[in-house]
């Protein structure tokens, strides 16, 4: 379980950041709505999902299987992928009643930055979201 910071305030998120939130965007700034997991479960295309959890298990050295894919979006209502049900950044950011990682005052914590090593386009949206 991630830890909470009891000084931790939300930030405001600017014009530009509005316009960055308009899309499905995680906790942790992956753009869900580009993600093939989530393209897979929207359009109920298993052979997306088949491929998406091959590339997930050759690029994070895990099993992925098919079934773990399916996912409606980490910030919204359904189904999440086996990793995002379980996702420290997404307890995190939820547990302190924040949308996104990059309303915090603790951003980036020491978490996000490992996280953002493994997914840099993560970084660079949650930046748009607090500029």
């Amino acid at each position: 379980m991630a830890k909470q910071c009891k000084s931790c305030k939300p930030r405001k998120a600017s014009a530009a950041g509005q316009a960055t939130a308009r899309l499905n965007v995680g906790c942790c700034g992956i753009v869900c709505s580009e993600c093939p997991a989530f393209k897979a479960t929207q359009t109920q295309d298993e052979a997306l999902a088949r491929t998406t959890a091959e590339e997930w298990s050759r690029q994070f050295h895990i099993e992925v299987k098919p079934e773990h894919v399916w996912c409606d979006g980490c910030t919204q209502p359904g189904r999440k992928c086996a990793h995002c049900a379980e996702c420290e950044l997404r307890t995190c950011a939820q547990g302190r009643k924040l949308e996104h990682c990059g309303q915090c005052t603790d951003y980036p914590c020491q978490q996000l930055q490992g996280f953002f090593q493994m997914v840099p386009a993560a970084k660079q949206t949650l930046e748009r979201l607090r500029a």
